[in-house]
């Protein structure tokens, strides 16, 4: 089955939505400076009351103004059950090296020993660029959230599910839109451009958009500017349509047909067997992020990394 490019989709959605207009930004009002006579008594001076009354409501205008602009975009969607992200982020390391590579191919491709290594809080760094409409980030977070749960800590993950007029409409997923993560060896950022109606919801940073410039295209990606894209420490990309080639029965199919009218408890419900179409497709992908991982950490922690699958996948990255 051919895959739909990012702006093939964008149109798609398009003919079932109107755009809204942008609100204006506003600007605050110009502080005005007034004339104090020297020697007056300070009750007497202009600001003492009516003008430093309006500096002290200015400023605290502005702040809030700062406050707005750094908070990171809120979601639309409900908060993920403890219990849902448990199951997802403790899948049994017994389970994990039962899958091995499961039926995926390997997703990663390694960057030019050139490329400036992407640090945060001196941390290697993992970049998700995805949206929540979009069918095959819904399939990669699945494995995304599992390997980066061996990691660190999520907070605040949300569920959603991918557009219903796209392509195997409405898979289960999560968002990674106004969550947070916590971790001794690595930093994960997520950032989710559209909600799963096209509308814009979260807008990459410069360097991030830089990067997006520079290895969402050929050779790194099947496609240019193709969703979901995964920057691993400057080491390594996922991107285009990663792990999507999932092998059934000698045959090829696109993961995301795998998730087709399973709920999320349904899925992570099938991780916990390894047998499983599901989990061979998703834990397979989530050990190769893994060993990627493992990679830029120096091989920490060992209770992960010196696994004796993840340590032949680390092998096979090249």
């Amino acid at each position: 089955m051919a895959r739909l490019s990012k702006q093939r989709r964008q149109e798609l959605a398009a003919g079932a939505r109107g755009a809204s207009a942008p609100r204006p930004a506003t600007t605050p009002p110009r502080r005005r400076v007034q004339k104090v006579e020297v020697g007056a008594p300070w009750w007497q001076s202009p600001w003492a009351w009516g003008g430093g009354v309006t500096t002290v409501v200015v400023a605290i205008v502005v702040v809030f103004i700062v406050l707005a602009a750094s908070a990171p975009a809120p979601s639309p969607d409900p908060l993920a059950p403890d219990s849902l992200v448990s199951a997802v982020t403790g899948v049994s390391p017994s389970t994990l090296a039962a899958v091995g590579a499961g039926a995926v191919s390997n997703p990663i491709q390694k960057l030019p020993s050139s490329t400036p290594a992407l640090t945060a809080g001196g941390k290697p760094e993992v970049l998700m660029v995805g949206e929540d409409s979009c069918p095959y980030c819904a399939f990669e977070r699945w494995g995304l959230v599992v390997a980066l749960g061996r990691f660190g800590t999520f907070s605040n993950l949300h569920e959603t599910s991918s557009a219903s007029g796209d392509v195997y409409p409405d898979t289960d997923t999560f968002s990674f839109a106004g969550s947070s993560y916590s971790s001794s060896y690595i930093d994960f950022q997520g950032v989710e451009t559209a909600d799963r109606d096209g509308n814009p919801l979260q807008t990459p940073s410069a360097a991030e958009q830089a990067i997006l410039t520079t290895y969402d295209t050929s050779p790194y990606s099947s496609q240019t500017g193709g969703l979901p894209f995964i920057d691993l420490g400057g080491r390594y990309v996922a991107s285009g349509d990663p792990a999507v080639d999932y092998q059934a029965n000698g045959q090829a199919i696109e993961a995301p047909a795998l998730l087709a009218g399973m709920t999320w408890q349904q899925i992570a419900s099938s991780l916990a067997d390894s047998s499983s179409d599901q989990a061979q497709a998703i834990l397979g992908n989530a050990n190769y992020l893994t060993a990627a991982i493992c990679e830029l950490t120096g091989n920490r922690p060992a209770s992960v990394c010196a696994t004796s699958t993840i340590t032949q996948l680390e092998g096979d990255l090249g």
